[in-house]
């Protein structure tokens, strides 16, 4: 007889389902590169002020360059809306219902007017790295500066990081006024810490898609990139 006892399995984590993102489909012709804004003043026409207090607003990313085509640069370009093209909120369970009613409402977004589709949900990753597209900072900031800060934060929140990366500065219009963000990358998270700032974010802004983070294949191909 040949017997051997099996090593006790460690239990994988299992991502928490309070909060997730809600993928909206949309049918439209085109958006304004800079339209988180717009975005947010047409979902404050359909949802309460409290929802749209707690929510958190990817925004629709379109294409970029390639095949010859150039993205423009100008903020105020419009870009065609393609069939894949998605919206996406972050919401927490007990805000999901209120989200999804406005599923076939049309959406005008600044010059343009949008359909809103059918949702599916998709879960926050456990990955261990992540990125958020726009963090609020100010202009005067040096990236060193603007790290310590995301160290701060994510140190309020339990997480003593070990690597971050700067990346693209940018700037989204809000009327009068102009926000200035950097892009930030943070790895080596455990799978809990990485929900962690999944669901909570840093800064503010989230109605103009500012502090929320989404997977990423990893600090070490980027690194290697810009070497």
């Amino acid at each position: 007889m040949y017997w051997r006892e099996q090593e006790d399995k460690k239990d994988e984590y299992q991502v928490p389902d309070d909060v997730f993102d809600l993928v909206f489909k949309l049918r439209g012709s085109s958006l304004d590169i800079d339209h988180a804004y717009a975005l947010s003043q047409a979902l404050q026409q359909h949802l309460d002020p409290d929802t749209c207090a707690r929510i958190g607003v990817h925004g629709v990313h379109m294409a970029g360059s390639g095949n010859g085509w150039n993205r423009p640069e100008q903020i105020d370009a419009e870009l065609p809306l393609s069939r894949r093209a998605r919206l996406v909120i972050r919401v927490h369970r007990d805000d999901s219902d209120a989200v999804t009613q406005i599923t076939d409402r049309t959406l005008q977004i600044g010059r343009q007017s949008v359909q809103v589709g059918a949702s599916s949900i998709r879960k926050l990753s456990s990955m261990s790295t992540i990125h958020a597209r726009a963090v609020r900072c100010d202009p005067e900031q040096s990236e060193d500066d603007f790290l310590r800060q995301v160290a701060s934060e994510l140190d309020a929140m339990g997480i003593d990081v070990s690597k971050m990366m700067c990346g693209k500065s940018g700037a989204i219009r809000t009327g009068e006024k102009i926000i200035f963000t950097r892009a930030v990358l943070v790895a080596d998270l455990k799978p809990e810490e990485s929900v962690r700032v999944q669901q909570r974010g840093i800064g503010d802004g989230r109605m103009l898609g500012c502090g929320l983070f989404v997977p990423h294949k990893g600090i070490d191909a980027v690194y290697e990139i810009q070497e």
